[in-house]
């Protein structure tokens, strides 16, 4: 009996370490600008189409547009286990993105809430 037990609890703290290893969240813009301040390594990705981008895209930020028939393609190009921050204009695009890349085994995931929309009505700054 001693023994189940023992093996019932090491299966669970098994499972609970398995499960906290990925960090997934929606952010606000200031604590999405913080992300990207806080590490260098951080991979910034925007997922809207490339008419869109060259309208304004946050600094630092790789293009990868989701109507592209490749897009989980390049996903697949990134580092799963660096950070990944994602927007695209509003959060539609960026959160169907944030979903895929959680399937995807990526380890920590930041989803910019209401996109470069949110941004900009953040004071945020864009590139050109």
């Amino acid at each position: 009996m001693m023994k189940k037990a023992i093996f019932f609890i090491l299966g669970i703290a098994f499972l609970t370490l398995g499960c906290a290893e990925q960090v997934a969240k929606q952010v606000d813009a200031n604590e999405f600008e913080t992300l990207m301040a806080d590490d260098a390594t951080v991979q910034v990705i925007d997922v809207r189409t490339p008419d869109e981008y060259a309208q304004g895209f946050i600094k630092n930020s790789t293009l990868i547009n989701f109507n592209n028939p490749s897009f989980k393609t390049q996903l697949e190009g990134l580092d799963k286990n660096k950070a990944v921050a994602v927007y695209c204009h509003s959060g539609a695009r960026s959160n169907q993105a944030f979903e895929m890349m959680k399937e995807m085994g990526f380890k920590k995931i930041y989803e910019l809430e209401g996109g470069i929309v949110a941004w900009q009505a953040g004071g945020k700054q864009i590139q050109r």
